[in-house]
Formats: structure tokens, C-alpha cells, sequence
């Protein structure tokens, strides 16, 4: 399989290029940015044979057979569409999309076109994740009556330079797209409504810095999501209330917790967090705590490349990822008109 890599940035550096590198019978054949120097840089550096300043020309060659979009959001609709046209199954980093229009556009092209799709929310390959949903699906906490999840991160300059992540959407549209896939994957009920209350927490500027965001599902169950550039360290948890249990799950320190009635003695706090630290410990000593973000995509883009081979389902498919931006853009319109926003007439 010979993929084409478009965005030549930390993510296609630091875990696209090297996680297609390392898989069996899988070539990448050429990089895209339009830095022209930058693009070379990296196609030397990788060893890779081709670099583009047009994705286009990148595209036109018979020689790619899935690529890659490690770009800014507001350029994956237009990428998305030519890729399509162009017969090339595409794997590209989340959201989607911004705009909820430009999404549905988007997966009409895919489908007119008969290529597959998957969009990259790896935070579903975290094995407490996975272990939750398997917990979930199970119904070892019966049915789910509500979820509260948080995600907060610093503002995007602790790790780039580039404004792009500076529009209307802001923290909601960056982390917090993680968050909301998080919470639609677990619950198995099919979402209902949005309502959100937050924006610009600081004044002076044009985009949501804190948002809350509840989701009603039609079974009646809620999700709340918390989601914050107001912090100076990253917090990616969630709790799920159901009516036999619950869980309590940190995803980004790899720790979760079910209980079912029970009253924790200090006895069981105490050996729960001797577990985990030493957990903690030994993933700081072996590494794995700082890979944790190349482990994760390593995850889906394998898993991706197996269900392009066999012809069965993406690990995280078109639909399901249009819906976390008919999520986002449902909660702006929230917070602009005050009022709950349906997603069956938005979608």
C-alpha cells in the first residue's frame, strides 16, 4: 500500500510518517506541504522519494494508493473531496471538519466515490478506553443515566506557533472533539439534542476558551462535557453513572475504576493508588507515559490499513466522526441563540 502524506507538521512527523514506516508492505511515497523547504526537509529526512508544494499533483499520481491529511481543519474539506474524486482512501487527523456543511460535503464525495474514510480520534485506542466500552457494552453498569467528561489543555501556543487553531471554535474544536467522540462512542443510545453555555471566559477575544457542552441521548441519558484552554496542565477524564455502577476513568494517566454500591474503605484507596503509581512509575521508566500519543495512532492507523486489506469497517468511520462536528456546531449555535439545538435538523 503506497501512501501520500499531506501536512509535513509534528503530527505527520512525529507519528504518521514513522507509524506507516513501521508497517508491514506499506510504502510512503511522497509528503505535501506548501513549505517547499519544509516538505524537503522532511521527505530527506524520512527517506521518503517525492515532495509536493500542491496536493493536487501529489494526488494526480497512480502511485498512492491512501492519503494521509495532517493539515489544519479548515483545509480538510477541500482535501477530503479531490481525494475522493481521485479514487485514494483517506485517513485524516480530526475533526473532520469545521464547518458542519462543508463535512456533510465532504462524506458525499466519499461515498460517490466508493473509497473508505477514517478520522483520527486515537483516544478511543487508549486500552482503559477500550476496556470502559467492552465494561459498557457488557451492561456490567446496566444503563447508562449520565456522563460527565473533561478536557482541558493549555492554549495551543505552550505547543505552536501557528494561529490556526485561533478562529470562532477555539478549545471546542481543538482537544474537545476527543472528548465528545469519547462520550458518543460509549453511549450506545443514539444523541437526541445539544445545549451549551460558555465562549470567551477572558474577554478580548473571538473564541471559546471555556465551554460546557450537554448532550441528551434518546434513551433520556446526558452527557456533560467540560472543555477548557483555561488550564496549565492536561486533563482528559470522564464518569459514567449507571443504574447498576459506575466508572470512573482518567485516559490520560491510563486509570479507571468500577464500583457497584460499594463505600471505598481507606484500605481500598490506599491499594488503588499504590496500583497506580506504580503503574505510573514503571510507564515513566520504560517511556510509554511520553509515547503515549505515537501508541495510540500507531493503534488506528494499523487497524485502518487491516480494514482497507479486508474490506470491513474503519475503526472510526465518516458518520460517526460528522457526527462530533454536528456536536460542535449545534453547541455554537447554542450559545449564540440560548436555546437547545435538535440534531436531527442540523443533519
Amino acid at each position: 500500500m503506497k501512501v501520500c502524506i499531506i501536512g509535513c507538521g509534528a503530527v505527520a512527523r512525529r507519528m504518521h510518517i514513522p507509524v506507516f514506516q513501521s508497517l508491514p508492505d506499506v510504502q510512503v511515497v511522497s509528503v505535501v506541504d506548501t513549505n517547499e523547504e519544509l516538505a524537503k526537509n522532511v521527505s530527506k529526512e524520512f527517506g521518503v522519494g517525492k515532495y509536493y508544494t500542491d496536493y493536487k499533483k501529489a494526488l494526480n499520481s497512480d502511485d498512492v494508493d491512501l492519503v494521509s491529511i495532517c493539515t489544519p481543519s479548515f483545509v480538510h474539506a477541500d482535501m477530503i473531496t479531490y481525494a475522493s474524486e481521485m479514487g485514494k482512501n483517506i485517513l485524516v487527523e480530526k475533526p473532520l471538519t469545521i464547518d458542519l456543511e462543508e463535512g456533510k460535503r465532504a462524506l458525499e464525495a466519499v461515498k460517490a466515490n466508493g473509497v473508505q474514510i477514517c478520522v483520527v480520534f486515537n483516544y478511543r485506542s487508549v486500552s482503559v478506553a477500550q476496556q470502559v466500552h467492552r465494561e459498557i457494552q457488557l451492561g456490567q453498569i446496566g444503563r447508562i443515566v449520565s456522563m460527565v467528561g473533561t478536557a482541558h489543555t493549555p492554549f495551543p501556543s505552550s505547543w505552536t506557533s501557528g494561529r490556526w487553531l485561533y478562529h470562532e471554535g477555539g478549545a471546542l474544536d481543538d482537544f474537545g472533539p476527543h472528548l465528545i467522540d469519547m462520550l458518543l462512542w460509549l453511549n450506545p443510545s443514539r444523541l437526541e439534542s445539544v445545549s451549551a453555555q460558555g465562549g470567551d471566559f477572558t474577554g478580548g477575544f473571538d473564541f471559546i476558551s471555556h465551554i460546557q457542552v450537554t448532550m441528551k441521548f434518546k434513551d433520556t441519558s446526558l452527557a456533560v462535557a467540560d472543555i477548557s484552554w483555561l488550564n496549565d496542565s492536561f486533563l482528559f477524564n470522564f464518569d459514567v453513572h449507571g443504574t447498576a455502577g459506575r466508572i470512573s476513568c482518567d485516559v490520560r494517566n491510563g486509570n479507571w475504576r468500577e464500583t457497584h454500591g460499594q463505600v471505598s474503605s481507606p484500605i481500598d484507596d490506599l491499594t488503588r493508588t499504590a496500583r497506580n503509581s506504580i503503574k505510573m512509575i514503571t510507564s515513566i521508566i520504560t517511556g510509554a507515559y511520553f509515547r503515549g500519543g505515537i501508541t495510540y495512532h500507531s493503534r488506528i492507523i494499523g487497524d485502518y490499513v487491516k480494514s482497507i486489506r479486508t474490506k470491513t469497517r474503519p475503526p472510526v468511520s465518516g458518520e460517526e466522526a460528522l457526527l462530533v462536528t454536528a456536536v460542535s456546531a449545534a453547541a455554537k449555535q447554542s450559545i449564540k441563540t440560548r436555546r437547545t439545538i435538535f440534531i436531527d435538523e442540523i443533519l
